[in-house]
């Protein structure tokens, strides 16, 4: 793909970005303050490790780059961008820094200062209240004057940023569609390729998918994953979070191959998972199980809109699954009292541990869906930044409010054949009545299933980013 096809940088305007914040602020006085991420060394070398921009930071300012701060006076919309004053020495290694013109005119603010003048410049100002995040670095002793301490916020700004990135201006809208786009044809390609390989009998192993899809995403401007890439096959596909990718793919009947995996653009992420049979053929266990996921992921999908709560959608998803785990025999009793008690989870651990034995031996994992951004599982706005005292985004079956037009989410349902799952509950007198043993061995084999898209609500429902063929069809057709 042409570079020509990549979003254009100067639709980007992160001062409306700012202004989003500044009305979710409690006071429109002082001045907000935020230190970007800084590079770092592997340990006890020089080596550099990675650098990836703090996602608030990239919010604020949309710069990508290290060691750079920002300040907005609130008084009068005024931005400064601070920049590292770089000694000639490290310039002879890293390059001559880009004239102070050029970064005004890229990202729209208002003056430049180097991060030597900093310390000076906030004295001047001489700001009520400095409002940050509990994030940022402050070095007293080069930017922040040792007298400003008792002047500094940090409690207000992340919920006002957390919610101003729960929905999407049209830019970050086309940054988010483009990532997905060459992240669903990075999909696309590794399906076709494994069926070519089984086709000529030739081993395949986790790495070299990984590889393949980052070299399919780096080409066409997604030079880093939102995400480390989920490569699971096999047993593997049962595993929520596997990213060691370094197993050989088993050639065998039911083998199935998970893909989660999405590229990242210009700080915006997608995240995309297909999963596909080895031997270019679903079994019929596999295609049992694959297709009640994907009944459950479809009802989901035609349901969203603005309006719409996410619990519900989360629940609903929970009662396809239970209803048809019931149908071929996996789970025996009523389906009312298997949601109650929390069986199903035995095979559908997304979200919280609530009524069931289990609530409190395991961490919360990820849900039905969640929200997209500048991190794969973003914020999700002020009711669940007041829920959450880190950084991380919660599954949106906690989002308190509803749907909103140019919110972008994943729908994600899946069913795992996890032993260890399967033996806690299993193994467990309370429980055992209400599992057939001899139908879990059956489709035990297969490992896992989850089918997720990346989607944008829009009016009156949804735009699919996603364009991955996921109907049993259309895979095995791919696959030929």
């Amino acid at each position: 793909m042409s570079s020509r096809a990549f979003p254009s940088k100067e639709k980007i305007n992160t001062r409306k970005h700012y202004l989003k914040v500044k009305n979710n602020l409690p006071a429109k006085n002082g001045i907000i303050y935020h230190r970007g991420g800084i590079t770092h060394t592997r340990d006890d070398t020089d080596v550099e490790l990675d650098f990836r921009q703090e996602s608030n930071f990239s919010y604020l300012s949309g710069v990508e780059a290290a060691g750079y701060h920002i300040v907005i006076v609130l008084e009068s919309d005024t931005i400064y961008l601070i920049r590292p004053d770089t000694p000639k020495a490290e310039q002879l290694w890293k390059g001559i820094p880009e004239p102070d013109a050029i970064l005004m005119e890229r990202y729209n603010v208002d003056h430049i200062l180097l991060d030597t003048q900093l310390k000076e410049f906030l004295k001047h100002l001489e700001p009520k209240v400095i409002f940050t995040l509990d994030i940022t670095s402050i070095d007293y002793n080069n930017y922040i004057p040792n007298e400003f301490e008792k002047r500094i916020d940090r409690e207000h700004l992340k919920a006002a940023i957390h919610e101003a990135r729960l929905t999407k201006f049209s830019w970050e809208i086309s940054l988010l569609r483009y990532a997905t786009h060459i992240s669903s044809h990075a999909h696309i390609n590794l399906i076709s390729h494994c069926g070519e390989k089984y086709r000529h009998g030739q081993e395949i192993n986790e790495a070299e998918l990984e590889a393949r899809f980052r070299w399919i995403c780096g080409k066409n401007g997604l030079s880093r994953q939102c995400y480390i890439p989920i490569i699971a096959s096999g047993p593997r596909a049962a595993v929520l979070h596997y990213t060691n990718n370094d197993k050989i793919i088993p050639n065998d009947q039911h083998a199935l191959v998970l893909v989660d995996a999405g590229g990242e653009y210009r700080c915006y992420g997608s995240d995309v998972t297909r999963t596909f049979p080895v031997s270019t053929k679903f079994s019929k266990e596999a295609k049992t199980i694959y297709n009640i996921v994907l009944k459950a992921q479809n009802a989901v999908l035609a349901r969203l809109k603005p309006g719409v709560f996410w619990k519900d959608m989360h629940d609903l998803v929970v009662r396809i699954l239970c209803h048809e785990l019931v149908k071929i025999g996996i789970l025996i009793g009523d389906e009312k009292e298997l949601i109650q008690l929390g069986v199903y989870r035995a095979f559908y651990f997304h979200g919280k541990y609530t009524n069931s034995y289990l609530e409190g031996s395991f961490k919360l994992v990820m849900g039905t869906g969640h929200s997209v951004g500048l991190d794969c599982h973003d914020v999700g706005g002020k009711e669940i930044s007041i829920l959450d005292t880190t950084r991380k985004g919660f599954p949106l079956h906690l989002l308190l409010k509803p749907l909103d037009k140019d919110m972008v989410i994943t729908v994600e349902p899946g069913l795992y054949f996890n032993d260890v799952s399967i033996d806690l509950w299993t193994k467990n007198s309370d429980y055992r009545q209400y599992f057939d043993v001899d139908k879990i061995n059956q489709y035990r084999v297969i490992g896992g299933v989850r089918i997720e898209d990346t989607v944008l609500i829009t009016c009156n429902g949804i735009e699919n980013f996603t364009v991955v063929p996921k109907e049993v069809q259309d895979i095995e057709a791919l696959m030929q």
